[in-house]
């Protein structure tokens, strides 16, 4: 269980734009890395890896939708000595070993012709290690 602060903050950083400047105050230093299915990053006490696509129903550029949907993206987690998958929603913090990995983005948009190929999937995820 993470401690209300913990969450409030979380919550308060994935309200924040997207892009420009990564600074974050405190001990708190989170990594941002872009990745493809398949590539590892490096995140200190973690590495991170995607390693497929459980969902993705964004809704298509140029088109009205009733709901934005989601995407949904299976992580390898690897600590030192263990190693375990998570689902992580886009935009949704969540908390892994007391720390929070946050997908950022997910390129390219959805188009409403057909599925995307997974290797033309990137994403960017945010790790915040435990302050």
């Amino acid at each position: 269980d993470m401690p209300m602060i913990k969450l409030s903050t979380a919550l308060a950083l994935a309200a924040l734009p997207l892009g420009g400047c990564a600074t974050l105050f405190g001990a708190n230093e989170s990594a941002v890395q872009e990745l493809k299915l398949g590539q590892t990053g490096d995140f200190g006490p973690v590495d991170l890896t995607p390693i497929s696509v459980d969902e993705d129903s964004r809704c298509p550029v140029g088109t009205q939708c009733i709901w934005a949907g989601r995407t949904r993206v299976k992580v390898l987690v690897e600590p030192a000595g263990a190693n375990y998958a998570v689902f992580a929603t886009l935009g949704q913090p969540l908390g892994v070993d007391g720390a929070t990995l946050l997908v950022e983005q997910v390129t390219p948009q959805r188009r409403s012709t057909g599925q995307i190929p997974p290797s033309h999937y990137s994403f960017t995820i945010r790790y915040t290690p435990v302050s």
